[in-house]
């Protein structure tokens, strides 16, 4: 009885088609699958490609229409020998249409029928036309590669075999543990191979491994028997790629022969990229090539990995995956099942359709959550790369998203409110749901507020630095302190001597003695020599403590209290040095300053807030959290304010050294900025010289609360000012 409930078993439109007499096509081709222990049968139209998957039970309805029964005849014959598990009226119904809709059906159609299959062509008409009308994906099919495939077939069927498994897994295996050895070289190349004067190399050679990717699925396809029949361009964000329709692979009985099918792009192209690896290696002393090689390395490996391998996407991934869970049409069902779950629990709808296994139920829930939030992430992200472009483009297709994920579904969702039939009885009920959940995502996003924050990174820097100098030019007698040793005001760095200095000395001392005894001689016998000779024993005096302040110069003692970084101070023992020059340094590490790299409209937010403090984590510790002061230095007591620039004040900062911020592609250095910044001092207390200068650390401003909508406002506007550069706001 709860079947029934489930999938009633009579239509209201059951007159229209009763009557009718049809039969599959006899050009129709069916194959046999098997999905979880289920038969199902796969029919194709081979002149028009059509494809349509039938149960076990809709295709034992099938086979009794022969032309000469009625519908209703095959309907009840079918009853009869499956129960309840024969299609109903409603699933007959739909099996009809899609065949007619797929050309694999022939029948003298009554006028009644022709109504009721014309609405399901005039849906396929919609959905074609709205493929056709998709101006970011346009398919322009070019050739009739199959004759192309059979030629060339007993060339690549040994490669498309077990022998061939295994020589693609030396090549890739030995790629990989090669390159990990140059695994920062591979790093550094990334830079330059997304360099903007790059492009035009790239995208030939991305054109050129595409092909290589599209005729894969086309051998695959016809290394198990499937024909390829259509090889052209497709539009991929306004650039031009190659594409085959190897769709006859859907009819294979084998799901791994499918699997293959949908993986073969993937194995030829990292295949290639194997084989450019090598490549890249042994041909540094050619430019041309070596550039050559990494790009195609780098187009073969990340593009197919990040794109073709997602299965968020309808593209090869998609397909394996679909093949691997045995869940057909895995977007449609997981959609339609997540949907349904509203409908059951909260609407109070019967499902027209069986539910499907528990394990399936987890997967479709998850694919329709993933799948749906990781469209609107690429829309968004297509959209932002074509406005840094084409600015007047790009607002339009953010138009078309608005109207696509925002207008679109709240006019669906009012349709089936006000018009859809299965809410009969449950309109209110459907109404105060939806009311109640739309008021609830308001509320969420529009009142409640949440600690906004933002993260910024930059390299760490003393805060008080004090360089040391040779004083007095002499001769390097001996160095006492170390580097890296903590040293306080008055300590010793090194001791030099100087002969003249030292003689100079002696010769004053005995100058001053032999004029102070002449003096005290005058004053008691000659009062007036007595008065000219008392100035020169001051200018002796004067120039004797000039000569010992010299000779104390000769000793270098720290002025500030901190480390001692000097690498080469052993170095100059018994050096003569020059005055002036360079010993090292002492710096204050009980205070490191991080000069942080942050977009201009930051500043009001950060200095605005209540809280004057910041969380830092320093590579290398990333686990600890340290609270840093950002508008006064606790130690220094001086106040710090946030100052704009247009340079890096590291190259660490920059893509360019690993770092987050955007450097201008056309300076070599990797300092100047895309665009102008400001710069936040975050003062760090590290009296314990747990972290050092150098080291990289990640700041997490935490802002005052701001309900979501504020927050995604300022950061949706944020990226649209950095990706325009100011062409709109």
């Amino acid at each position: 009885m709860a079947m029934q409930q489930l999938r009633p078993t009579f239509s209201e439109s059951w007159y229209r088609v009763a009557d009718l007499k049809a039969k599959l096509r006899g050009s129709a081709q069916i194959s046999r699958q098997f999905y979880r222990g289920d038969r199902w049968y796969v029919v194709r139209d081979p002149a028009g490609n059509q494809f349509h998957r039938l149960s076990a039970s809709a295709y034992k309805f099938v086979g009794l229409l022969d032309g000469t029964r009625t519908v209703a005849e095959a309907w009840d014959l079918v009853g009869g020998q499956l129960a309840d598990d024969a299609p109903t009226q409603n699933e007959v119904i739909q099996i009809l249409t899609q065949l007619h809709a797929a050309n694999l059906l022939e029948t003298d159609i009554t006028p009644d029928a022709q109504v009721l299959l014309r609405r399901y062509k005039k849906q396929q008409k919609k959905q074609w036309q709205g493929r056709m009308m998709n101006l970011m994906f346009p398919r322009i099919p070019l050739w009739d590669c199959d004759r192309f495939l059979v030629r060339w077939m007993p060339v690549m069927r040994p490669i498309l075999s077990w022998l061939g498994a295994l020589v693609w897994l030396a090549v890739v295996i030995g790629a990989v543990v090669t390159l990990l050895p140059h695994w920062d070289k591979l790093k550094h190349g990334a830079s330059g191979a997304i360099d903007p004067g790059n492009w035009p190399a790239l995208w030939a050679t991305f054109v050129g491994i595409k092909l290589i990717h599209e005729l894969g699925h086309a051998f695959a396809c016809r290394r198990f028997g499937g024909e390829v029949h259509e090889l052209g361009v497709m539009f991929l964000v306004f650039i031009p790629t190659p594409y085959v329709d190897a769709s006859s692979a859907w009819s294979f009985p084998n799901k791994w022969a499918r699997i293959f099918v949908g993986a073969g792009g993937m194995v030829f192209e990292l295949f290639v990229a194997a084989i450019m690896a090598f490549v890249w290696l042994n041909t540094t002393g050619n430019p041309f090539l070596h550039h050559l090689a990494y790009n195609t390395m780098f187009i073969a490996s990340v593009s197919t990995i990040i794109f073709n391998a997602n299965p968020l996407l309808r593209y090869d991934g998609y397909y394996i995956l679909s093949d691997w869970l045995e869940i057909p049409n895995l977007r449609y069902k997981a959609t339609e099942y997540a949907m349904g779950l509203f409908k059951r629990h909260l609407f109070g709808v019967k499902s027209q359709q069986p539910l499907p296994p528990f394990g399936q139920r987890i997967w479709l829930f998850l694919y329709a959550v993933l799948s749906g939030a990781y469209r609107i992430f690429v829309g968004i992200a297509i959209i932002l790369m074509v406005s840094d472009q084409v600015p007047v483009l790009g607002v339009l297709m953010a138009i078309g998203g608005i109207i696509t994920w925002l207008f679109v579904p709240v006019y669906k969702i009012l349709n089936y409110h006000l018009l859809n039939p299965e809410l009969h009885r449950k309109r209110w009920r459907a109404a105060a749901w939806t009311t109640a959940i739309v008021a609830s995502i308001v509320v969420a996003v529009g009142f409640i507020p949440f600690t906004p924050h933002f993260e910024v990174s930059g390299i760490l820097k003393p805060s008080a630095r004090e360089p040391l100098k040779i004083a007095v030019a002499g001769t390097v007698g001996r160095v006492v302190a170390r580097d890296g040793q903590d040293v306080k005001p008055g300590d010793v760095i090194l001791e030099c001597y100087e002969p003249k200095i030292e003689h100079k000395i002696l010769d004053l001392t005995h100058r001053l003695a032999a004029m102070q005894a002449r003096v005290e001689w005058a004053q008691y016998n000659d009062p007036g020599q007595f008065e000219i000779l008392q100035p020169s024993v001051a200018n002796l005096q004067s120039q004797l403590k000039d000569a010992e302040d010299e000779k104390a110069k000769l000793t270098v003692r720290a002025t500030t209290a901190g480390r001692l970084v000097a690498p080469g101070l052993r170095g100059f023992e018994g050096k003569y040095v020059q005055k002036g020059e360079d010993l090292g340094q002492v710096v204050d590490w009980r205070v490191l300053e991080l000069p942080a790299l942050a977009d201009k409209s930051d500043e009001a937010l950060v200095y605005s807030q209540s809280h004057k403090q910041a969380e830092v984590r320093v590579a290398g510790d990333i686990a600890t959290v340290a609270i840093a002061h950002f508008e006064m230095d606790p130690v220094h007591k001086t106040a710090r304010r946030a100052t704009p620039t247009d340079n890096a004040d590291h190259p660490s900062n920059t893509f360019a050294g690993g770092g987050a911020v955007a450097s201008d592609p056309r300076d070599p250095q990797g300092m100047k900025l895309e665009q102008p910044m400001i710069i936040i001092p975050i003062i760090l207390d590290n009296a314990d010289g747990k972290y050092l200068p150098g080291q990289r650390a990640h700041v997490r401003f935490d802002l005052d609360k701001k309900p979501l909508v504020w927050q995604w406002k300022r950061r949706f506007l944020q990226v649209l000012q950095q990706h325009s550069h100011g062409k709109w706001l």
